[in-house]
């Protein structure tokens, strides 16, 4: 009798056992999965690290990026900080338009909002991504018509634009050639 419970004991421990190794190796493989995805994102993790410690519109490259940019520099215009609705909006164009994830829209958008509030919404960094927007090989028609819609969505995110966003997206147009 004795030896059927110790059979069962060992035989429940052996279970306990395999178990545990195989939730640990799950586990395992879920820390190697984020660990690939980490990887993976490490190039576009660096070169966002390296343009936002160079600093300045000047190293924009990337028309998407530029975009978020501008979007951000609206929002600002309007001579107020950030509001929540700003910032959701902004990431919800970033989703739609560029094909983001969540994660993708945060960090571009949070990038974005560091190289815009580094330096005062003006004309001249306006002109710049305007131009390497319009000028972007990867880019046509609609997606420029597309910009153009996306900057009036985040300006009106807290009423009507003031003057200084009108001006901003004055700006885009006249350098993209859209008549208002």
């Amino acid at each position: 009798m004795m030896h059927i419970i110790f059979g069962v004991l060992a035989i429940l421990t052996a279970i306990a056992v395999w178990t545990w190794r195989l939730r640990m190796a799950r586990r395992g493989l879920d820390e190697l999965g984020e660990v690939a995805k980490t990887v993976a994102n490490a190039p576009r993790r660096l070169a966002f690290k390296w343009r936002a410690g160079k600093g300045g519109v000047e190293l924009i490259e990337d028309p998407r990026e530029a975009a978020a940019i501008m979007m951000m520099m609206m929002a600002l215009a309007r001579g107020a900080p950030l509001t929540g609705r700003q910032a959701d909006m902004i990431e919800a164009e970033i989703r739609t338009h560029f094909s983001f994830s969540m994660q993708e829209a945060e960090e571009l958008a949070a990038h974005a909002a560091w190289v815009a509030g580094s330096q005062l919404p003006g004309e001249d960094q306006m002109r710049r991504l305007s131009r390497l927007v319009v000028n972007a090989p990867q880019l046509g028609p609609k997606e420029v018509v597309d910009l153009d819609a996306m900057l009036v969505t985040v300006s009106e995110a807290e009423g009507l634009p003031t003057r200084a966003q009108l001006s901003l997206l004055q700006i885009y147009r006249d350098m993209a050639g859209l008549k208002t």
